[in-house]
């Protein structure tokens, strides 16, 4: 496995516990946040010029890596680096892996405003996806592409989550975020609604690993098996808009807020789609009063239905990667070959 290391961001945990074998870092290309809640644009693109002697080597990794295993298909969760191999170099399939994907898709909602930044990120997508078969995650089940290049997926779910149910909703409120830079608006929140205890994931480096800030509002450091332990008793989910995040508080039938963070044209368009699937409220800030009286029902059973097919899906689209060269998903006829059970990751941090 390899995956992406960006300077301003911590890997998830399961990174290191998940796989038999350990990642190996790559440099890799990331946002830059102003005031740890604002995408700063010209602060992304400064670094992505400054470190590209970083990103060269990167790709050198990778071509070695590739070179030594011999691998049957190469996964990749929208690592850039990986798009812009497999596009030039790579000898083997890639199935290409995200909801990112889904912005091709002629069904996906469109916002009305940022249209220079909705391109902007559709080619970012695409350049991550080249020359491979995209597996388009999305929450809810729709037609199939138009072409022969991407497949429509249910959300992939850790088996841990999936082995889990909902057992109450006497909990606190649940809060995932992205940026520390928001937990002063989270926190003043609950300073005016004391009765609701607040318990909030954040990526703090320095910070202890457990707090509590103020009467009723704890803050944790990242950690995915107690996220996922708290939200079993939530009485609601917040957070900035990520579609894993928003994919688990589905499966457990929880309310949720989708609060994207500023700037952030993916997740903003993640918070719409959630919303136009039923499966919880798009927001511009932390109103937690616009949950108020919200229940889960069919668009939930809908969604658990679509998971339960992710391994039959998955299986199809692995079979179909493997089936065809790099030239051939995007036209002209796939290649069949022997398929061993091996495959290298490349990952986002």
């Amino acid at each position: 496995m390899v995956a992406g290391r960006h300077v301003n961001r911590s890997w998830p945990d399961f990174f290191e516990t998940a796989f038999e074998v350990a990642p190996t870092p790559l440099a890799s290309p990331g946002f830059v946040y102003r005031s740890q809640r604002r995408v700063d644009l010209a602060g992304t693109l400064w670094q992505l010029v400054r470190r590209t002697p970083r990103f060269r080597r990167s790709l050198e990794v990778i071509d070695e890596l590739i070179g030594r295993t011999k691998p049957d298909l190469v996964i990749n969760f929208l690592e850039p680096l990986m798009g812009w191999h497999a596009r030039w170099r790579c000898p083997v399939p890639v199935l290409a892996v995200g909801h990112q994907y889904m912005l091709e898709h002629p069904a996906y909602p469109r916002l009305g405003h940022a249209r220079m930044e909705q391109w902007g990120l559709r080619r970012f997508v695409r350049a991550s996806g080249q020359a491979a078969l995209r597996y388009a995650l999305s929450f809810y089940e729709t037609s199939d592409f138009p072409d022969n290049r991407a497949v429509v997926a249910p959300p992939l779910l850790r088996d841990d989550l999936l082995k889990m149910r909902s057992v109450g909703s006497d909990g606190p409120v649940l809060a995932y975020l992205l940026n520390a830079g928001y937990l002063d608006e989270l926190r003043s929140w609950q300073a005016r609604n004391p009765g609701v205890p607040v318990h909030a994931f954040c990526d703090r480096p320095g910070a202890p690993r457990l707090e509590e800030v103020q009467a009723g509002f704890v803050v944790q450091q990242l950690d995915a098996r107690e996220f996922l332990q708290c939200m079993i008793r939530a009485r609601a989910v917040v957070c900035s808009a990520g579609f894993e995040s928003l994919s688990e508080a589905a499966w457990l039938r929880k309310p949720a807020l989708a609060v994207p963070v500023e700037g952030h044209i993916e997740q903003m368009l993640n918070a719409n789609d959630l919303e136009k699937a039923g499966l919880g409220v798009a927001a511009r800030g932390f109103d937690l009063e616009r949950l108020k009286g919200w229940k889960d029902g069919v668009a939930h059973d809908r969604f658990a239905d679509w998971v339960r097919r992710s391994d039959d899906i998955l299986d199809m689209a692995v079979g179909k990667a493997c089936g065809m060269t790099g030239s051939a998903v995007g036209g002209g006829h796939a290649v069949r070959r022997p398929v061993r059970v091996e495959a290298m990751v490349a990952a986002r941090g």
